[in-house]
């Protein structure tokens, strides 16, 4: 055959496989690109601080003091010191602001005391940097002389164990949303033999079931590797378990539907590929929501994998209770039904077709 017949030939692949084309050439490089719109800037400045009023504050003092946050947080206010130390450990906000009553004594000295959570180890520096913007701003808005104290709770953390949760639930994403679909992708030409020896979606259950318990192999594996290294990562705990389990239930089932929506083409595992990519990108797996843009925290909020995230986190960095996370675990159970009714329908539509 000659160049021209060839380049005919592949003309006709690309026809045949239009729709695999259309992700790998169109919609990823378009998605990638789109992606780029939530980092507006490089240093943080929308990010949630919370705000609590001290004894004698009024709502001036208050006003004026997330007047000079404004530039470079977004302001939530708190009733006392305790809820907004939950804030930080439900990842809500990522400082505490206590503003005294005295900030507009034009003859006195005001102390702001800023809070942080050490587990945070990201926001480290940008913390010690936004302590002295803080102490800035404020004073030049208010009469009195503002220093600024900065404490740090919860115990302190490595970077390499804070990134401990966050390459474990990476893992899953693609282990769920990549290889188990490719997995049973590579079986398509044994369905047909299954279906006549057990309903459609029992092989589906099985698989999920199978593949989720197998989980338990490399979460041992990190839990041991982190030990060795001298982590205090608590990898199986009884919340980091039942996260990650609902995780990979709906992630996986999430998969499994595109792909038996477009029929076990090669085509859902480039759109699941598309799918583990935006999961990385607007989860807030590393960066708090809001450092880059109040857009970037949006959308992390109204994902479920972003509470995953944190949940996760917390589970294996911080000492506090699940009871803590009470209405992240219904948002992911929540989301878990979803994802099953959703993958139900996909088989449906797969079996009618067939």
């Amino acid at each position: 055959m000659d160049l021209l017949a060839l380049m005919r030939k592949e003309a006709i692949t690309v026809r045949r496989n239009w729709g695999l084309i259309l992700v790998l050439l169109v919609l990823l490089p378009g998605g990638l690109v789109a992606g780029t719109a939530i980092f507006e800037q490089t240093i943080p400045r929308d990010v949630p601080v919370g705000v609590v009023a001290e004894e004698g504050t009024t709502e001036d003092d208050i006003a004026i003091a997330e007047a000079g946050m404004i530039a470079f947080a977004t302001p939530v206010e708190y009733e006392s010191a305790a809820e907004a130390r939950e804030g930080l450990q439900r990842e809500e906000v990522y400082l505490a602001v206590h503003v005294p009553g005295d900030v507009m004594n034009e003859s006195g000295e005001a102390n702001v005391t800023i809070v942080s959570d050490r587990a945070f180890v990201p926001f480290e520096e940008p913390v010690n940097e936004t302590v002295g913007v803080a102490e800035s701003e404020i004073d030049a808005l208010v009469q009195a002389d503002i220093t600024v104290d900065h404490e740090q709770v919860g115990a302190e953390r490595s970077l390499s164990e804070f990134l401990v949760p966050t390459g474990l639930f990476a893992f899953v994403t693609l282990y769920a949303l990549v290889f188990l679909p490719y997995q049973v992708r590579s079986e398509r030409l044994v369905l047909d033999r299954l279906q006549t020896e057990s309903r459609l979606d029992t092989v589906v259950a099985s698989k999920l079931l199978f593949y989720g318990a197998a989980l338990v192999i490399p979460a041992a594996v990190v839990a041991a590797m982190g030990g060795w290294f001298g982590y205090e990562v608590t990898v199986l705990s009884p919340l980091s378990v039942a996260v990650f389990g609902l995780t990979f239930v709906y992630l996986a089932a999430i998969g499994l539907a595109v792909l038996f929506a477009l029929g076990l083409r090669q085509t859902a595992l480039f759109v699941n590929i598309g799918l583990a990519l935006a999961v990385f990108g607007l989860s807030s797996l590393v960066y708090p929501t809001g450092f880059f843009s109040s857009t970037q925290g949006t959308i992390s909020r109204a994902l479920p994998t972003y509470y995953s995230v944190v949940t996760t986190r917390s589970a294996m960095l911080r000492d506090a209770p699940a009871s803590l996370y009470a209405d992240y675990l219904w948002w992911l159970v929540a989301t878990t039904l979803a994802s099953l009714v959703a993958l139900k329908l996909a088989l449906v539509v797969y079996e009618r077709r067939r």
